[in-house]
């Protein structure tokens, strides 16, 4: 295991009270998880199936042995298709994770011991960046990176990519040359797509029921009328609680645009952060956010603090995460492309929002695709003239590759229906 070899051990880092949990794999964890996988995405998210055509498998087998860093999208439950990826090409790979994960301690001892490791986002976490450019030098396993850094339930859209990934494969580059090594690291962009099967109009009209039912709405007109519908009462409840003034009913952007910033601003004084910049993405905002609720805990001097600080924590974490997966989608979604799986994103998010409960539909594929691995060798010597100038650059590389491959797959999933 990892942490046998290298006498690692957690670590304070990042932040008071928070401990670095380094990666292992644990053979009898790995075999129980390979098999648990397929039925918790089958119970949990409605996959029964995870497909890579043969092209692409191929192209991964020839990279076995080699140091590879995967960059997938993630729109949602991710970690378990990749982790059947892992199965498929019968190895196993580490994944670099928020810490949050194994606050728990179930998940700390699972996801510990089949291959995961803790950073410490939004601050900086020593141990966590000396692991990873460890863990590639070793180069005896695959590292997993979501570069989106954070799951928002909207299928069709590829949020910006942070450079962690990056940043982590030319250090570890230089690292490796400076040990007077020429082998090569690898990134590969990795894009998922969900497919649906079945009568998916049927399901639609389900959800529509069930959130009509529960909103007092009636359940007349087209189906775009209907979720429309939906849209505007979800828009006034909450405009009302949060009393934000409405100056264009028809502006549905606008008005979701309006509401997010109260509910973002609500956090923020209730956090006591002053002079935020009200011009920084959603994103860099959200994690700043949820970062600092996250410390609000570990500055409690006594178990009674704990256990109010751990209501009030609470509390804003599930106002940020409305945020993530309501207040923060946008209006046009299904006015842009008005297929049956965006109406079924929009409708899944509105439920959880009504019904509190994480919605998905199914039976779903999960459709692996693979862009051209990209071999950091080639740019190196970019990188030693503009370390972050490179960084950014391979960024944003990686990031149209995988949004180049989405619309890819939109569109063959379109072509196999109609056809």
């Amino acid at each position: 295991m990892w942490m046998d070899q290298h006498q690692a051990a957690p670590q304070e880092s990042g932040g008071s009270g928070y401990k670095f949990i380094p990666p292992r794999h644990d053979p009898l964890m790995m075999g129980i998880a390979r098999l648990i996988t397929p039925l918790y995405l089958r119970i949990v998210t409605q996959v029964d199936r995870v497909e890579i055509s043969a092209e692409h498998r191929k192209l991964l087998e020839g990279l076995l042995g080699q140091r590879v860093i995967l960059t997938p999208n993630h729109p949602s439950y991710e970690p378990p298709v990749v982790m059947q990826l892992a199965g498929m090409l019968h190895t196993g790979f580490y994944f670099l994770a928020a810490r949050e994960i194994f606050e728990d301690p179930l998940q700390n001892f699972v996801c510990s011991r089949i291959g995961a490791y803790s950073i410490n986002r939004g601050a900086k976490d020593g141990d966590s960046q000396h692991a990873t450019r460890q863990l590639l030098r070793m180069g005896k396993r695959w590292l997993v990176i979501f570069p989106e850094g954070q799951e928002y339930y909207l299928h069709d859209i590829v949020l910006p990519f942070l450079p962690g990934a990056a940043r982590f494969g030319y250090g570890a580059l230089d690292d490796i040359r400076r040990q007077g090594n020429s082998e090569p690291v690898w990134i590969v962009p990795v894009t998922i797509r969900y497919h649906y099967r079945g009568n998916v109009d049927k399901l639609i009209r389900a959800s529509l029921a069930r959130l009509e039912k529960e909103l007092a709405l009636e359940g007349r007109g087209s189906i775009f009328e209907r979720v429309q519908r939906v849209t505007f009462c979800l828009l006034e409840v909450n405009e009302r609680l949060y009393d934000v003034e409405v100056r264009d009913p028809a502006d549905v952007d606008m008005r979701i645009s309006r509401l997010r910033e109260r509910v973002l601003m609500d956090v923020e004084h209730k956090l006591g952060m002053h002079n935020v910049d009200l011009e920084s993405p959603l994103r860099n905002r959200l994690r700043k956010l949820f970062v600092a609720v996250s410390r609000m805990r570990r500055s409690a001097e006594s178990s009674y603090e704990r256990k109010l600080l751990d209501r009030r924590s609470k509390v804003m974490k599930a106002e940020l995460q409305r945020v993530l997966e309501f207040v923060a989608m946008p209006g046009k979604y299904v006015q842009e492309d008005s297929s049956a799986e965006r109406y079924l994103d929009l409708l899944g998010r509105f439920e959880t929002e009504v019904f509190g409960k994480l919605k998905f539909f199914g039976p779903r594929t999960a459709r692996v695709s693979i862009s051209d691995p990209i071999n950091l060798s080639d740019t190196y010597e970019a990188w030693q003239a503009d370390n972050e100038g490179q960084v950014e650059a391979m960024t944003e590389r990686l990031e149209d590759c995988v949004r180049q491959r989405l619309d890819e797959l939109c569109e063959q999933y379109r072509t196999e229906v109609q056809g």
